[in-house]
């Protein structure tokens, strides 16, 4: 699509094909709310055909825009591109395993040969979330000038604090740096989903840990992160404190189980009370912490 004076947000409703993020960042300043950028667009189908969501008259899509698709590995830094697909996360081979064991739990998997990493974690509810903040994962995103590269926490905490704001700048890339692959190299992961049923429903309670233990089988490097469809993941700080540096016992899984119960703010819908996600977060979380640390 070539650049250029763009028509008035009311007329001629289309799928745009930006050549680059610059093109789609111009299209989206033109269009305003009158437009959506997609790229596998799995979420917003769902939400348009549900009556959840309106569907704009202008799509721009992302798939044309060279980087997006593409992954690499290059001085110890893995940077996957937004427009990846799940199913390529899932297999790829320099894809973090936590990442990868979070993909596999993702929808269907017609649903991930289409659906982007990306995706996933613009939804703000993405079961890749809480893989990503465990992991030390960093977002990429294009603000119209210049990339910015933002810790997944950091997000997060904003995008919480923020409500339904929705993003306005484009996301292009999830990334690791060395630092944060060194330590994913010597920790123990796990990762857990909660649905109503197998397969693609929503998450009732999604919850990711990582650590390392010492040779005299003390916690170490602990981070804990807890999500479901109707609350934005966030850390788990008070049970993280409690563990770095404790030798597993009763009394210590007691007093993770009651900081997880305290801080985990699960939401409420239809599906789940916040009370029965708070309680179904602290029992995974202390089961995994004594399977994980056991485990040979």
């Amino acid at each position: 699509m070539a650049v250029g004076n763009y028509p008035a947000a009311e007329f001629h409703k289309r799928v745009w094909q930006p050549q680059s993020l610059a093109e789609a960042w111009r299209l989206k300043q033109a269009l305003k709310d009158q437009a959506v950028v997609v790229a596998g667009g799995t979420l917003l189908r769902t939400q348009w055909e549900s009556g959840t969501a309106w569907m704009p008259p202008h799509l721009i899509s992302l798939e044309q825009i060279p980087g997006l698709g593409e992954h690499s590995c290059t001085d110890g830094e893995i940077h996957i591109g937004a427009g990846v697909s799940l199913a390529d996360c899932q297999y790829g081979t320099d894809t973090p395993q936590l990442l990868k064991e979070a993909c596999r739990h993702i929808a269907a998997p017609s649903i991930r040969r289409i659906g982007t990493l990306g995706g996933n974690v613009l939804s703000q509810v993405g079961d890749s979330l809480p893989a990503l903040l465990v992991s030390g994962a960093e977002l990429v995103w294009y603000d119209g000038i210049s990339s910015i590269v933002e810790p997944v926490e950091v997000w997060t905490i904003h995008r919480k604090d923020a409500g339904i704001v929705k993003e306005q700048r484009i996301l292009t890339a999830i990334r690791w740096s060395r630092q944060a692959e060194d330590i994913n190299k010597t920790s123990r992961f796990f990762y857990e989903k909660v649905g109503r049923r197998e397969g693609f429903c929503p998450s009732i309670v999604t919850i990711a840990g990582g650590f390392q233990v010492d040779s005299a089988g003390r916690f170490h490097q602990v981070r804990l992160a807890a999500g479901s469809a109707a609350a934005v993941t966030a850390r788990l700080k008070e049970a993280e404190e409690i563990l770095e540096g404790a030798l597993w016992s009763t009394r210590l899984a007691e007093t993770v189980h009651q900081a997880v119960m305290k801080q985990f703010e699960g939401g409420s819908d239809s599906f789940a009370s916040a009370s029965y996600r708070k309680r179904t977060a602290a029992n995974l979380i202390v089961a995994l912490l004594w399977n994980r640390l056991t485990l040979n």
